[in-house]
């Protein structure tokens, strides 16, 4: 597993010499590699969870992963990373930035060989992986195993919200590298820098988020600064020299994907775009009304609680990050797993400043409860640090393994199952839509886009899909019109000679089209509707 890198390995300095006392030390060395760690049964257990229950559907709850797959099969198939659109009608021979088309081609290839049950497993072990070293870098950080359990297990809850089977599951796992590293090296090991490069030269080509390691290595940066305002050394300048060399580093790195400096050009042009950003939901701040937020809700409060109760016993770097992971969360909802993901890092060592029993600070009981605590909890993580073999997690992944490209069977048993839901996707309409051969000159709306592409492309090229930064401010704002039934709302229509329309029973549109006497509705199935424009 990752934490098995050179800036993951555990030092010598993290087992006491009292561990023994658990009998761990004197455990034979088969113990100690086979057996699974509690880090290793997080894995496992949350490999369960997404990929061999329910929630493996939940994790196709968005379509994109179908452009992505198909992306993906035109650069296998081609060789190329593609420069202009491939799957609309309305925008063809467009310039189009495939920024995430490592990723693409990575699952591509898994979707050759193992289909949409591939896809899901390999989503359910990055984001299993994601969060069983999130409880192994919390658990060094703060000693307490109560501590990591807790923040690791309300992290996955808060993360749930955007847990997808999509790029950006990719960039969980390499932030937290990423700030595992930084916080190695503010400890004291230089060597962990020399990681960040080549983790920048995968995070650009898979996925957008990677501006948030150039801003994370400021944050440190920042700390390093007011470290040496307050109490000036030669050490703390050499840090602040050695990240300002890095970050140039990784500017320049950013630079090697298929588009060089033209998509830090574009990403710019989409994320300072204040129309897309207050449009697309995911960017958009958390609505504290809808259920899963109010884990980040919790986190925040932690925030405070912490600060206030630890006096002065946190890091400037901690306190920068977990701001820094609020303001981030607050600002778009789609930021919020990232930010449980910081702000566990760094609330551990601050609960765990708390958490450290003072006679002066609490009453006598609350005080022999937190030794008490304190106590198992630190003999539970000694125990935990001394297994590191994960025979059983790759052995499980193996299997697991072998279950998709088997069709997710177990001799006659069916345990995988990864299909998109047709509650939510118009499965039944596209088959129509594919029987009546329509190619083009439909419309379409965006968030069933990824599902046609993945069901439909080549054969047929849609009006409008999910790739906002592609399409652009006013193609989206005639969209509107259509979709919200605006007085219009045939504007659009008329410009891109639609003939066909697919849109859900109950939008504003599917009404007027039945009331507008020019349009004949041809399929219902209670989900979706499908009209033909009269001749």
């Amino acid at each position: 597993m990752a934490e098995d890198l050179p800036i993951m390995t555990e030092s010598s300095e993290t087992m006491p010499p009292e561990a023994p006392s658990l009998g761990v030390e004197h455990a034979g060395r088969f113990t100690r590699w086979v057996l699974p760690s509690i880090a290793d049964l997080f894995f496992l257990v949350l490999v369960g969870i997404l990929g061999f229950s329910p929630m493996s559907v939940a994790l196709l709850g968005d379509a994109d992963t179908g452009w992505h797959i198909r992306s993906g099969d035109y650069i296998l198939a081609n060789h190329s990373v593609p420069r202009v659109d491939l799957f609309s009608y309305t925008r063809v021979g467009q310039p189009w930035y495939a920024w995430e088309w490592l990723y693409d081609v990575g699952i591509s290839l898994i979707h050759r060989v193992a289909g949409l049950n591939g896809v899901v497993l390999f989503s359910a072990v990055v984001i299993a992986a994601t969060f069983a070293l999130l409880f192994r870098f919390v658990l060094r950080r703060s000693g307490s195993f109560a501590i990591a359990v807790g923040l690791t297990v309300l992290a996955f809850s808060a993360a749930q919200i955007h847990m997808l089977a999509r790029p950006h599951i990719l960039g969980w796992l390499l932030t937290l590298l990423w700030v595992e590293a930084l916080y190695r090296y503010e400890e004291g090991k230089r060597s962990a820098l020399l990681w960040l490069p080549s983790l920048m030269l995968l995070w650009v080509n898979v996925h957008g988020g990677f501006i948030l390691g150039l801003v994370l290595l400021a944050v440190f940066g920042s700390s390093r600064m007011w470290t040496y305002f307050f109490a000036p050394s030669v050490a703390v300048l050499r840090q602040i020299f050695e990240l300002a060399a890095v970050l140039g580093i990784c500017l320049v790195v950013t630079l090697a994907t298929p588009y060089g400096y033209q998509l830090h050009v574009h990403v710019y042009q989409y994320l300072s775009n204040t129309f897309l950003m207050n449009s697309i939901n995911e960017f958009m701040s958390p609505d504290f009304h809808l259920p899963g937020y109010g884990y980040f809700e919790l986190f925040i409060l932690l925030s405070v609680v912490g600060a206030m109760l630890a006096r002065g016993r946190s890091s400037t770097t901690d306190l920068l990050l977990i701001l820094f992971s609020i303001h981030a969360g607050l600002l778009a909802a789609r930021n919020i797993p990232l930010a449980v993901i910081l702000m566990s890092l760094a609330l551990g060592p601050l609960l765990a400043a708390i958490g450290c029993s003072d006679e002066r600070r609490y009453p006598s009981p609350v005080a022999s409860l937190l030794d008490l605590v304190h106590d198992i909890s630190g003999n539970m993580g000694r125990m935990e640090k001394q297994f590191r073999g994960h025979a059983v997690v790759l052995a499980v992944v193996a299997i697991s393994i072998g279950i998709a490209l088997n069709g997710g069977r177990v001799l006659s048993a069916k345990v995988l199952s990864a299909h998109f839901d047709e509650k939510v996707f118009p499965v039944r309409a596209t088959e129509f839509i594919a029987a009546k051969g329509i190619h083009d000159h439909m419309f379409n709306p965006d968030y069933w886009s990824g599902y046609l592409i993945y069901k439909l492309y080549p054969g047929t090229k849609l009006y409008f899909d999910d790739r906002h930064d592609f399409y652009g401010e006013d193609f989206i704002k005639d969209y509107l019109k259509a979709t919200h039934g605006d007085w219009d709302w045939r504007v659009p229509l008329e410009k891109y000679e639609v003939k066909w329309v697919l849109i859900p029973v109950h939008s504003p549109l599917s009404s007027l089209l039945k009331e507008s006497g020019t349009w004949r509705l041809e399929y219902d199935d209670g989900l979706a509707t499908v009209f033909s424009r009269l001749p």
